[in-house]
């Protein structure tokens, strides 16, 4: 599998013409057609659905497609270091992050990236299932839990401290409870199934199960809404604190974090530029200090 072939498949691509991708690359459309064969023959599977009027990435094809991008920037890359050259960050890079922190902090400021970096073109998705760095093919991910996978480089993007908030309204019809064990008698909002509060203090209170839901951006709303106390993330909360929308609930009681805000990539020796220059760009972001702790 030779890299003009694998070049060939990836105009062939972005092109959705064999004759445009050949011409493209200086081949005749006849060696063009006879590489894309080969190629197929070598891989052991179509790549392309091809008819008189067009053609288009068959299933494997796509499920291909960012594998060869990456080799290719990674050959690119080795060859750049050899020839003591700093190689351009470029090409398509894949992220998945979770759905409210991506549309609260990254999609802002992706245009500031994007005029940093012009060649490099972004596939985004926002997510909050965990997905796989490897199996999905993903150039990065951003993730807000806890780490197990040892086939990744983690790096700490920013902490990720949860507190306990309930509207102004609730604790004025409610009151405010004094320590964690008076939760037992309030209306709580939960995500998902997560009803034992851990505190630093040792305590393990299971809330009321008053609301159930798998969402955070709506849950937030629920509990500014009155309708209980619950556990927001700072990142999630900090405008609503701001604007007194929400009020913090417990502060003598810190609750124990056990996640934060990760970068992860695969473990390969060497990081592609495109891959190099977002982790630098969101480092610079948000570190030392968080946008939402300013």
């Amino acid at each position: 599998m030779d890299t003009l072939s694998l070049r060939l498949f990836l105009r062939i691509a972005d092109l959705g013409s064999v004759s445009a991708a050949a011409y493209d690359l200086s081949l005749s459309p006849a060696s063009a057609s006879a590489r894309l064969v080969k190629l197929e023959a070598t891989v052991g599977f179509r790549m392309f659905n091809r008819t008189t009027r067009a053609v288009s990435l068959t299933t494997d094809g796509e499920a291909f497609l960012p594998y060869a991008q990456q080799t290719l920037e990674i050959l690119e890359t080795g060859l750049s270091a050899v020839k003591g050259q700093r190689a351009e960050a470029q090409g398509l890079l894949r992220m998945t992050m979770p759905g409210s922190f991506g549309r609260m902090y990254i999609i802002p400021i992706l245009a500031e990236f994007q005029a940093r970096h012009p060649a490099v073109s972004l596939d985004l998705r926002l997510s909050d299932e965990v997905l796989d760095v490897v199996e999905g093919a993903y150039d990065l991910i951003i993730r807000n839990a806890s780490l197990v996978d040892s086939r990744l480089i983690v790096r700490q993007l920013a902490p990720d401290r949860r507190l306990l908030v309930a509207s102004p309204a609730y604790l004025e019809r409610y009151g405010m409870p004094s320590t964690p064990t008076d939760l037992t008698e309030h209306q709580c909002v939960i995500l998902a199934e997560n009803n034992r509060w851990k505190f630093a203090n040792g305590q393990t209170i299971s809330v009321p199960r008053s609301i159930s839901v798998n969402d955070g951006e709506a849950m937030r709303t629920l509990i500014e809404q009155g309708m209980g106390i619950g556990i927001k993330s700072l990142w999630n909360a900090s405008a609503s604190l701001k604007s007194g929308r929400l009020v913090e609930v417990l502060s003598d009681f810190p609750l124990v974090t056990e996640v934060s805000i990760w970068l992860l990539y695969p473990s390969r020796r060497i990081v592609a530029p495109k891959v190099q220059a977002m982790i630098d760009f969101l480092i610079e972001q948000f570190q030392p200090v968080p946008p939402w702790e300013c």
